[in-house]
C-alpha cells in the first residue's frame, strides 16, 4: 500500500474545522511525489511514440512530394513562366512600335522627330534585348549554349531575330527621309518668307513703268506660292521653268528701263531668282520636300510588312511555349492528385490510431480526472465544503490531489485575508470625488460612483460594457491602447491626458485622466483617476472661437481693400479708354468720309469708261483728287494708329505686371499722349516734362503707368481749378548712391543706380493737418464729389511695394503741391 493509504488507516480523519476558526488552524505540507513502475508519463508516451511514428511517415511522404513538386514548380519558374513572360512582352513592344511609325513619318518638326525616332530607337533596342532572354532561355531548357537549330520555337525566333534587324535599318532610312523632308520645308518656309519681304520692297518702287512691272513680279510669287503646293513631280518641274522663263522676261524690262527704276527692278529681279530658282530656292527645295515625302511613304510601307513579319513569328511563338506550359502544368496537377491520394491514406490510419488512444486514456486517465476536478470545483465554489478530494489509487493522479487538497484550504485562508484588503480599499475609493475606474483590456473589472455618476450611469451599466473604448471616439482609441500597452509593458505611470468622451446618452464630455499598472485580483490591470474638464475646454473653445472671429473680420476687410484698390485701377483705366475712344473717334470719321468720297469717284470714273467717253482731264481730275483723297485718309489713319498704339502701350502696362527694360522719357511721352482726351478741354493748363532722354529703366511699366495718372489726375481733380490756366511739372533725374543718401541735387544724371522723379503743381495745395493722412486708405477730401480716398493709397503701395521705392509729399497751401519719388533704376527681383 502507499504511505497516503497507510495513513488513512492508521489515522482517523478530522472532521472539518467550522470557516471561522480555520485561521488558526494549523496547515500541513503537501505529501512529496513518489517513483511509478507504470505511470501516467509512461503510458503517455507510449501512445504518444506509436502516434509519432505515423506522423513521420507521413512526414517522409509529404517531403518527397514536396521535393517533385518544388522541382517541377522551379522548371516552371525558371523557364516556362519567363518565356511565356518575354513572348508577352516582346508582342506588346511590338504593338508599341506599330503605334509609334505613322507617327515618325507624320513628324512635321525636329524636335518631334527626333523624341519620335528616340522612342522607336528605345523600342528596337527593347525586343533586341527581349529576343537575346528568349534565346538564353531556349538553350537554358535544352541545356545548351545555344537553341538546337531544329527546335520549331528556336527557328521562329532566329526568324523574328533577323526581321527585327532589317526592321531597325529601315526605320533609320525612314529617319532620315523625314529628316530631309522637315529641312526642305523649312527652307521652303523661309524663301516664302524672304518673298513677303520682297513684295513690301515692290510697293516702294519708282518710276511708272514699275507698275506694271511690279504686277507682273506679284503675280509670278502668287503663283510660286500656289505651285508648292502640288503634289505631282513633274507638274512641280514644269511651274519651274514657268518661273524661270517669266523671270528671264522680267530681267530684260528691267534692263530696258533707264534710271533709278531700272536698277530697283534689276535688285528686286536678282533676288526674286535667288528665292524661287537658285539653289536652295523655293523650287528646288519644293522637289525636294516631295522627293523625301515619297521615299518616307515607302520606306513606311516597307517597315509595315516587316512589322507584320515580326508580329506572325511572335505570336506562333507565344502559342507555342503556352501549349508547352499547359502540358507541363497538367503533368504537375497528376502529380500532385497521386500524392494527395497517398498522404490523405496515412492520415486515415494516424486517425484510427487516436481514436484507440483516446479511448485507453479516457479509461485509465480521464475518469479518474473528471472525479478529481468535480470534487475540487465543489470545493471552491463553496456549495461543498465538506466534499472530500479522492486520493485513492497508486499513480500521479494520486499525488496531485493530495496536493490540491492541501492548496485549496491554503486557497480559503488567502481568500478571506484578501477580501479583508478589499473592504479596506473600497472605503478609500468610493469616498473619491475623483472617478476611478480599474480594467483589463478595456473590460471594467472595477470603477466607483464618481465615474459612473460622470457618464451619466450606474456602476452596473459600466461592469457591462464590452469596451470602455465605446465611450471615446474612434480617432482616440488607439492612442489608449498604445497608452494601455505601454503601461503594461514598463509599470511607469503615465501624465495627464486630455481626450473626448461620450455618455451613453450620446452627450460628450471632456476628460482628463492618468493611469498606472495595478495587480488586480488574478493578474495585472491598469488603474485610470479621470476628472470631468467639460467646463474647462468650453471655456477655452470660446476663447478661440472669438479669436478665429476676429481674424476672418480682419481677412474679410483685408480683402474689400483690395477689391476697391482693383475697382480704381478699372476705373482710371475706363476714364482712360473713354478718352481715347473720343479722340480716335475723329480721324476715323474723316477716314471713311474719305473712303467713301474715293470710291464714288472710282465708280463715276469706271461709268465713264465702260461708256468710252472718258477725257483726258477727266482722268487727270481723277488722279489729282484720288491722290488728294488717299493723302487725307493717310494722315487721319496714322493719327488714329499713333492715338491708338499709345493706348495700348499704356493699358497694357497698367493691366499687367510684366517686366521689361524702357527709356523713361519716352514712356511718360507716350503717357501722357494717352491721358491728353482726359485735359484738353481745359484751357491755359501746361503739363511740363524735364526728363534726359538716356534714362533707362529695368523694371515694371505698368507699376509707373499707374502712379503717374494717380498722380496727374489728382491734381486735375484736387489741386487746379478748371476755369484758371494750371501747370503741372514732372521732372526726372538720375541720382548716384552717394546723392541719394545726402539729398544732394548735382550727381551723374545718366549712370546713378536710383531715380527721383516728382509730380508738382501750381495749385489750391494741401492744408497741413491733411498731409500726414494723405496716403491712408479711404482718406478724402472729396467724400461727397466721387473720391474713394484710394488714388494716393495705391500711389504710396506701389511705390513701396512693387518698385522697392520711396515717396515724400511737400504742400503750401495756395502754393501747390510737391509729390517726390525715389526708386532703383534697376528694380529688384
Amino acid at each position: 500500500m502507499t504511505l497516503v493509504a497507510q495513513a488513512r488507516e492508521t489515522a482517523p480523519a478530522p472532521a472539518p474545522a467550522p470557516l471561522g476558526h480555520r485561521r488558526s488552524a494549523p496547515t500541513e505540507r503537501p505529501p512529496p511525489p513518489r517513483r511509478r513502475r507504470l505511470g501516467i508519463a509512461l503510458r503517455i508516451s507510449l501512445g504518444l511514440s506509436v502516434m509519432a511514428l505515423l506522423v513521420v511517415l507521413i512526414g517522409g511522404v509529404s517531403m518527397s512530394s514536396f521535393r517533385l513538386f518544388r522541382a517541377e514548380v522551379s522548371a516552371l519558374s525558371a523557364n516556362t513562366l519567363p518565356e511565356v513572360i518575354t513572348s508577352a512582352e516582346l508582342h506588346g513592344s511590338l504593338q508599341k512600335l506599330v503605334a509609334q511609325l505613322p507617327q515618325l513619318a507624320g513628324a512635321t518638326s525636329t524636335p518631334q522627330r527626333r523624341s519620335i525616332y528616340a522612342g522607336l530607337v528605345t523600342e528596337l533596342d527593347s525586343m533586341q534585348l527581349l529576343v537575346a532572354r528568349m534565346r538564353a532561355l531556349l538553350a537554358q531548357e535544352a541545356g545548351k549554349d545555344a537553341p538546337p537549330a531544329g527546335n520549331g520555337d528556336a527557328q521562329l525566333l532566329e526568324q523574328a531575330r533577323s526581321t527585327l534587324l532589317i526592321l531597325a535599318a529601315t526605320v533609320a532610312d525612314l529617319n532620315a527621309e523625314v529628316t530631309r523632308q522637315i529641312e526642305s520645308g523649312e527652307r521652303q518656309t523661309e524663301a516664302a518668307r524672304g518673298l513677303g519681304r520682297l513684295s513690301d520692297t515692290l510697293e516702294q518702287l519708282p518710276g511708272a513703268q514699275a507698275g506694271p512691272w511690279a504686277v507682273r513680279v506679284g503675280a509670278l510669287m502668287a503663283r510660286a506660292a500656289g505651285s508648292i503646293q502640288l503634289d505631282h513631280l513633274s507638274r512641280l518641274k514644269g511651274e519651274q521653268k514657268a518661273a524661270e522663263r517669266t523671270l528671264a522676261e522680267l530681267g530684260s524690262i528691267a534692263g530696258t528701263t533707264p534710271g533709278t527704276a531700272g536698277a530697283a527692278m534689276a535688285g528686286a529681279q536678282e533676288e526674286l531668282f535667288s528665292l524661287l530658282i537658285a539653289p536652295g530656292g523655293l523650287f528646288e527645295s519644293a522637289v525636294e520636300r516631295l522627293q523625301a515625302r515619297n521615299r518616307a511613304q515607302a520606306l513606311t510601307a516597307q517597315a509595315g510588312v516587316l512589322v507584320e513579319t515580326i508580329d506572325r513569328s511572335t505570336r506562333a511563338l507565344y502559342d507555342s511555349i503556352r501549349e508547352q506550359s499547359t502540358e507541363r502544368t497538367g503533368a504537375l496537377a497528376a502529380l500532385i492528385a497521386d500524392r494527395t491520394r497517398a498522404v490523405m491514406l496515412l492520415a486515415g490510419a494516424s486517425l484510427l490510431l487516436a481514436v484507440g488512444v483516446y479511448f485507453v486514456f479516457r479509461r485509465f486517465l480521464s475518469s479518474r480526472l473528471v472525479a478529481l476536478n468535480r470534487a475540487v470545483v465543489a470545493r471552491l465554489s463553496g456549495a461543498g465544503s465538506d466534499v472530500a478530494v479522492p486520493v485513492d489509487g497508486d499513480d500521479e493522479i494520486t499525488d496531485i490531489g493530495a496536493s490540491i487538497r492541501f492548496f485549496i484550504d491554503e486557497i480559503d485562508r488567502r481568500q478571506r485575508d484578501l477580501a479583508d484588503n478589499e473592504r479596506r480599499f473600497r472605503s478609500l475609493v468610493e469616498g473619491s470625488i475623483q472617478g476611478t475606474i480599474i480594467h483589463r483590456d478595456f473590460r471594467a473589472v472595477y470603477t466607483n460612483e464618481s465615474f459612473a455618476a460622470m457618464f451619466g450611469v450606474a456602476v452596473a451599466d459600466v461592469l457591462a460594457l464590452p469596451s470602455l473604448l465605446a465611450l471615446v471616439p474612434a480617432d482616440e482609441r488607439q492612442a489608449l491602447i498604445d497608452n494601455y500597452a505601454y503601461l503594461l509593458r514598463t509599470g511607469l505611470p503615465t501624465g495627464r491626458r486630455r481626450i473626448r468622451a461620450r455618455r451613453p446618452d450620446g452627450a460628450w464630455l471632456w476628460v482628463e485622466l492618468t493611469g498606472r499598472r495595478v495587480d488586480w485580483m488574478d493578474g495585472p490591470a491598469v488603474q485610470a483617476v479621470v476628472v470631468d474638464v467639460t467646463r474647462e475646454v468650453e471655456a477655452e473653445e470660446a476663447l478661440r472661437r472669438s479669436r478665429d472671429d476676429a481674424e476672418r473680420a480682419l481677412d474679410a476687410l483685408r480683402t474689400t481693400q483690395a477689391s476697391l484698390i482693383q475697382a480704381e485701377k478699372m476705373a482710371s483705366l475706363g476714364q482712360l479708354v473713354a478718352g481715347v475712344a473720343h479722340e480716335v473717334n475723329t480721324p476715323i470719321g474723316i477716314t471713311i468720309t474719305g473712303a467713301s468720297q474715293l470710291q464714288a469717284m472710282i465708280e463715276d470714273l469706271g461709268r465713264q469708261h465702260a461708256a468710252a467717253t472718258l477725257k483726258k482731264s477727266d482722268f487727270l481730275r481723277f488722279v489729282s483728287d484720288g491722290q488728294e483723297m488717299a493723302n487725307l485718309i493717310l494722315s487721319n489713319s496714322s493719327r488714329a494708329a499713333n492715338l491708338v498704339q499709345s493706348f495700348k502701350l499704356v493699358a497694357v502696362d497698367q493691366s499687367s505686371d510684366e517686366r521689361r527694360t524702357f527709356l523713361l522719357r519716352e514712356y511718360i511721352e507716350e503717357l501722357l499722349r494717352s491721358l491728353h482726351p482726359t485735359y484738353k478741354t481745359r484751357a491755359g493748363l501746361t503739363i511740363a516734362l524735364d526728363c534726359p532722354e538716356e534714362i533707362q529703366i529695368d523694371g515694371y511699366p505698368g507699376a509707373l503707368s499707374q502712379i503717374l495718372t494717380n498722380l496727374v489726375m489728382n491734381a486735375l481733380i484736387h489741386a487746379l481749378d478748371p476755369a484758371r490756366p494750371g501747370l503741372i511739372t514732372i521732372t526726372a533725374r538720375a541720382l548716384d548712391s552717394h546723392t541719394a543718401d545726402g539729398d544732394a541735387m548735382g550727381g551723374d544724371a545718366m549712370g546713378g543706380d536710383t531715380v527721383e522723379l516728382s509730380v508738382a503743381d501750381d495749385g489750391r495745395g494741401i492744408p497741413d493737418d491733411v498731409v500726414p493722412k494723405i496716403f491712408d486708405p479711404f482718406f478724402t477730401t472729396r467724400r461727397g464729389s466721387g473720391g474713394s480716398g484710394l488714388g494716393l493709397h495705391i500711389v504710396y503701395n506701389i511705390v513701396t511695394g512693387r518698385l522697392h521705392g520711396s515717396i515724400a509729399v511737400t504742400s503750401e497751401p495756395g502754393r501747390g503741391s510737391r509729390f517726390t519719388l525715389r526708386f532703383p533704376r534697376v528694380t529688384a527681383a
